[in-house]
């Protein structure tokens, strides 16, 4: 699959990141190698920062479509050698806008089989290699307050992989601590999951991998963990979603962790499952149109009222995220969506997509009408859960302060939000039959 025309497909152009410049390590093959083709075919010039010769193959790639990228021999855990790439880089492009942390080493080994040189080698790469090439481009990415930090981040444990799943779990709580410690001064910073990707790397490890999970490797290597994928992610699709992450939902996810399938949907490329509303286990209900009479019109309006109520205390929640203290944004985020069942953002997705759902029904959309039918058990359960969160605020509000008249205005304001939430539930129980 071609990385061009997957960037032309999201309705990006070479105009998209002109005059920014990347610094990508292990820009060599897989998503590394895909990411650069794609930042120079946005107009940026980039830096590939790669241990082995791919790297010069992929400069001359670039150069032969067009585009601007020098190759710089790096060892990513060598403070030294990272010192070095910042003087080329400087030289070179100037100042750099965009970091991507990509430069991994992936062996397959359970731990009383893996030496200890090996899980140094690991950490030092994976997780070291990150902090040495932040701490060394950070500095010029403040005195300018602008810059992006893409950390690679990975799946969640698998047996045979400690030393990579610890490395790349460090890189989480890293990146987090960085957006802390940047986010006042304008840099961004974000862990990016990018899927089940096709890549040199996961197919080297597929043998060792698959028996190790009760797999074969072919098995192994169709795993698809989103319906728009029969296996693999292409590796075309990872460095999109990178680049669009980069240059247009940065300010939005800073300080996040975030997987390639949320972006890829976001950017219109991959479409969200249709069951992602559904009960798993319950069959769609085909319920039959029921009859547009002015009662129920009247109860589908106060649907929408309250649908744009609540995308309104979403947006007014994620407001007061932003006004809160800098190292406290990340946890107040991760803490909703934990407590909530989805991040802010696609809780305001959430509501506007049901918001307009129910003016389609209005418009006598059976089809749509069904639809919501069908998806109202999940959304049910997520506002409950919610609802839940809102009763907790109050509480977590005073493990931060003693003001008490802060205290009873945030528990006034929960139970405000709360009470539309319950009637938004009654209007729509009443309205499907629920």
């Amino acid at each position: 699959m071609n990385t061009i025309e997957t960037l032309r497909q999201i309705g990006l152009s070479p105009e998209f990141l002109s005059g920014k410049v990347a610094v990508v390590s292990g820009a060599g093959r897989g998503i590394g190698k895909e990411l650069a083709h794609a930042l120079a075919w946005c107009g940026a010039r980039v830096i590939l920062a790669e241990i082995f010769n791919e790297g010069l193959q992929v400069e001359e790639e670039i150069h032969a479509a067009g585009g601007s990228a020098r190759f710089a021999r790096t060892d990513v855990s060598d403070a030294a050698q990272v010192e070095r790439l910042v003087e080329f880089t400087r030289k070179t492009f100037g100042p750099v806008d965009l970091l991507v942390n990509n430069a991994i080493v992936c062996p397959v080994a359970s731990v009383v089989e893996m030496e200890p040189a090996l899980w140094d080698k690991t950490i030092a790469v994976n997780l070291r290699g990150a902090y040495l090439m932040a701490r060394a481009f950070v500095p010029e990415m403040i005195s300018r307050h602008s810059g992006v930090i893409i950390n690679m981040v990975s799946t969640d444990a698998m047996p045979g992989l400690s030393a990579y799943i610890a490395s790349k779990q460090g890189l989480v709580g890293f990146s987090q601590s960085l957006a802390a410690e940047v986010g006042a001064q304008g840099v961004r910073v974000i862990a990016f999951a990018p899927g089940m990707v096709d890549t040199p790397g996961i197919r080297g490890v597929a043998r060792d991998l698959a028996p190790r999970l009760g797999v074969t490797e072919k098995e192994f290597l169709n795993l698809s963990l989103h319906p728009a994928y029969t296996g693999l992610m292409p590796a075309a699709h990872a460095a999109t979603a990178a680049v669009y992450l980069a240059g247009a939902l940065a300010e939005e996810y800073h300080g996040d962790v975030v997987d390639g399938y949320e972006i890829l949907q976001r950017c219109g490329l991959i479409a969200a499952p249709q069951s992602a509303l559904k009960e798993t286990d319950a069959p769609p209900t085909g319920s039959p149109v029921r009859k547009m009479t002015p009662g129920r019109i009247e109860l589908i309006r106060q649907g929408i009222l309250l649908c744009q109520g609540l995308v309104k205390i979403l947006e007014e929640t994620s407001d007061e995220f932003n006004h809160l203290p800098v190292f406290a944004r990340p946890m107040a985020r991760a803490g909703f969506k934990n407590k909530a069942g989805a991040s802010i953002q696609e809780w305001i997705r959430l509501a506007e997509n049901t918001c307009a759902q129910l003016e389609e029904v209005e418009g006598l959309d059976s089809q749509t009408e069904r639809e919501l039918g069908d998806c109202y058990p999940r959304l049910k359960e997520l506002m409950g859960r919610l609802i839940q969160y809102l009763r907790e605020v109050p509480d977590e509000t005073a493990r931060f302060t003693r003001d008490a008249a802060l205290l009873r205005e945030v528990a006034q304001r929960a139970a405000q939000r709360e009470s539309l939430i319950r009637s938004l539930m009654a209007v729509l129980d009443t309205l499907l039959e629920v």
